[in-house]
């Protein structure tokens, strides 16, 4: 089961954390463009451990910024 991003809950929260997306990316074990793809919608499906670094780093819930399928 993936999930799918809020966009602009992930941005809303990563401009709020004064984060860039290549920091958020960086900071959630990511690859440094990973967030600059999902703002995109270039990535239209997470994977939920992935999905659970981006909510740690962004200090949410993962329900807070995606949804399952």
């Amino acid at each position: 089961m993936y999930l799918i991003p809020n966009i602009d809950e992930i941005k809303k929260k990563r401009k709020a954390k004064g984060l860039s997306k290549c920091k958020l990316s960086i900071e959630a074990g990511l690859g440094n463009q990973a967030l600059s793809r999902i703002e995109r919608q270039e990535t239209k499906k997470i994977h939920p451990l992935r999905a659970k670094e981006i909510a740690r780093v962004l200090e949410c819930n993962v329900n807070d910024i995606f949804k399952e399928e």
